[in-house]
Formats: C-alpha cells, sequence, structure tokens
C-alpha cells in the first residue's frame, strides 16, 4: 500500500474510525518488527522478549489510547518506536529494582550506538529525551531517528520532509541540547 492510503487511512483513525488502525497495523507490520527487532538489539536489556511481542504490545498499548494522533506512517512507526523504547527501559530498570539481578549499567549508550561525540547510559538517554521533547519535540524526534533507529541524516530528511541540510543543522542544536541537559 502506498504512504498516500496510508496516510488516508491515519486520517480517518484520527477523526474516529480506530478499527482502521489494525489496516494500518498490518500493512506496516514488516517494518514495525524490523523497529522491534532494532531496538531489542540496540538496548540490549538482556530481556528475552521477542520483536512479535514488543510489536504487538505497544500497539496493543496504542490501541488503548482514547484518541490516537498520527498524521502518517512515518509518525506512526515513530510513535511505535517512541513505546518499544520506553517498555524495554521500563523492562530493564525493573531488572535493576524489583530482581536486584546483576545487569552491565557500566555499558555506555554511545557504545551501544557507536557514536563517539555521545555517551549516555540507557536509562540517562530515555531521561534525557522526555526533557527535550518537553522543549522540543523537533529535537526529541530527530534525536530518538538517530540515536535509537540509527537512520542516516537523508533517511531523516526524507521521513521528516525536510532537506537534509536543515536535519543536520536541527540534529547539531537537539545534540547540544542533549549534551547541555546531561550537565545538569
Amino acid at each position: 500500500m502506498s504512504e498516500q492510503a496510508i496516510t488516508v487511512l491515519l486520517q480517518r483513525v484520527k477523526a474516529g474510525e480506530k478499527e482502521l488502525l489494525n489496516d494500518v497495523y498490518s500493512r506496516l507490520y514488516a517494518d514495525i518488527k524490523n523497529i522491534a527487532r532494532f531496538q531489542i538489539n540496540k538496548l540490549n536489556t538482556g530481556e528475552t522478549i521477542t520483536p512479535t511481542v514488543l510489536a504487538h504490545d505497544c500497539y496493543l498499548k496504542l490501541l488503548k489510547q482514547n484518541k490516537v494522533n498520527v498524521k502518517d506512517s512515518a509518525h506512526f512507526l515513530n510513535c511505535l518506536s517512541i513505546s518499544m523504547r520506553q517498555l524495554l527501559i521500563d523492562v530493564y530498570r525493573s531488572k535493576l529494582t524489583a530482581k536486584n539481578q546483576h545487569i552491565d549499567v557500566t555499558r555506555e549508550f554511545g557504545e551501544i550506538q557507536g557514536d563517539t561525540d555521545i555517551d549516555f547510559k540507557i536509562l540517562e538517554l530515555d531521561r534525557l529525551l522526555d526533557k527535550i521533547e518537553k522543549i522540543n519535540p523537533a529535537f526529541a524526534e530527530i534525536l530518538n531517528y538517530k540515536l535509537i533507529l540509527s537512520m542516516t541524516f537523508s533517511e531523516i530528511a526524507e521521513v521528516m520532509g525536510k532537506s537534509e541540510r536543515q536535519i543536520i543543522r536541527i540534529w547539531n542544536q537537539a545534540k547540544s541540547l542533549l549534551v547541555a541537559l546531561s550537565k545538569d
């Protein structure tokens, strides 16, 4: 199904036809499952959750919302990826606190992500992204695409409908904010 057809379905969902969300989910399922697999591998919480379970749990969470407000497939996938990150972080936290088991918390996000100039622990990154979301949602979106989904600048530009140069400029501002907030 084309991007335009999915956008039309999502507009109908936004207008109140929530049952059409199942069609969107099934049409984007391969992408959703790939994001789930990527999130599990990227955050490496030591959890045995499968990409299928993660994808379905996050979709069910989205379905429980009274109003679903997504504008296109990229926004839909971004919302699900954020939900996946939050669920995995919650699993990670529960392992740290409830079970009091040893998990390698010294592993830095920069080590996981491979970006040498950003070096945050997973839980710290989650906290910082929540702060940045309140300050500037566009910054949080770009940081999520780049740091969590490891998208290239050209991929982010395509998803956000901006030029690659604009994305790099926003990325640099978002990264500066991320670094500044990490020093608080």
